[in-house]
């Protein structure tokens, strides 16, 4: 039985507390929040342990993995001090905020002898798992073009705007459209060659809106749109259109079905994947999605003591480092070189 603390109540904890409440080998042990009606809140709907100090939840003995549902920001301090008191840990993405931090973070991880996993979700989202699957497999033949988009309403629900604050959170190029440069290096197994960035700037939202190309050596060209500048009526928007040489692979979260297959042949193929579907999930799904996926195989994997495949610590770090240089890119108005 993994008996988890999870750190911070809001959105992504009450997320996580959903997942593990249907895993039959975990269980919440603690829920941590300085808000203390949040953390209260939230531990009486799973009957759990209220505590309004992260620090005494991550003392208790009888708790071996952390959950650090955090701003970004309090990443690197978290995951250290739980690594110091033994813990195993997830962290949500983005791992940290500079890949010196993050360099940290696994160092600490590595020499306290503690599990580190970093919560990049896209990869465990069925559309996504099916797109990763066909590629792999060559179902389609070869990856001529792909492009992906995420876009959101202005994020104005985080604690204390943090969100909105680029040393807080980076801004969308750091929380938002890093999911789609991580699944970019994820699908393709391989970092690109060169990337060219270009940013709506906006002085009050800083990196709210970035358009980025990545060239992959076998001459493969990737584009990816991430943004959060509209308007709160604006539906959230996640998406890929991917061309192979047999059929395009066409998804978006906003239709029904979300993913449709064209094939060449004129065969057109709706794919068809099981829910996990919760009361009041809120955000921008409407069931668990990948965050169950997700959480399973950590918690399998912490449980068997097996090694982390889809993500690891390391990979974690390179997608936020081929982030900040989208961002270099971006400022210095330049393609860079990888």
């Amino acid at each position: 039985m993994v008996k988890v603390g999870i750190v911070g109540a809001g959105f992504m904890g009450s997320m996580h507390a959903n997942v593990y409440n249907l895993l039959p080998d975990s269980k919440i042990a603690g829920i941590a929040d300085i808000r203390g009606e949040k953390a209260k809140s939230l531990a009486a709907k799973f009957k759990t342990i209220p505590y309004y100090d992260p620090q005494q939840m991550i003392e208790k003995q009888d708790i071996t993995v952390i959950d650090i549902c955090l701003p970004t920001f309090l990443h690197k301090e978290y995951v250290i001090k739980a690594a110091e008191m033994g813990k195993d840990v997830l962290c949500e993405k983005p791992i940290a905020l500079t890949v010196e931090d993050a360099n940290e973070m696994i160092t600490a991880c590595k020499k306290n002898r503690v599990r580190f996993m970093v919560a990049h979700v896209i990869r465990f989202w069925d559309e996504y798992r099916f797109l990763k699957e066909v590629y792999d497999s060559k179902k389609y033949g070869e990856l001529k073009t792909f492009s992906c988009r995420r876009l959101s309403p202005l994020p104005t629900w985080g604690w204390q705007d943090w969100l909105l604050s680029d040393d807080k959170s980076g801004g969308a190029l750091i929380d938002l459209h890093i999911h789609d440069t991580d699944f970019i290096r994820y699908l393709i197994g391989e970092n690109p060659e060169r990337i060219y960035s270009k940013t709506a700037m906006n002085k009050e939202i800083p990196y709210s809106h970035i358009y980025t190309l990545f060239s992959f050596k076998n001459g493969l060209v990737v584009s990816a749109e991430g943004g959060w500048d509209y308007p709160a009526v604006f539906p959230f928007e996640m998406s890929y259109i991917a061309k192979f040489e047999k059929a395009v692979v066409d998804f978006n979260s906003k239709n029904s079905p979300s993913l449709v297959v064209y094939e060449f042949s004129g065969k057109v193929d709706r794919p068809v994947f099981e829910k996990t579907k919760i009361d009041g999930a809120g955000g921008n799904i409407s069931d668990l999605g990948g965050y169950f996926y997700e959480l399973r195989y950590f918690v399998d994997h912490i449980s068997h003591n097996k090694p982390f495949i889809i993500v690891t610590p390391e990979e974690a770090r390179d997608s936020l480092k081929l982030t900040l240089q989208e961002k270099e890119s971006a400022d210095k108005g330049i393609e860079i070189v990888l």
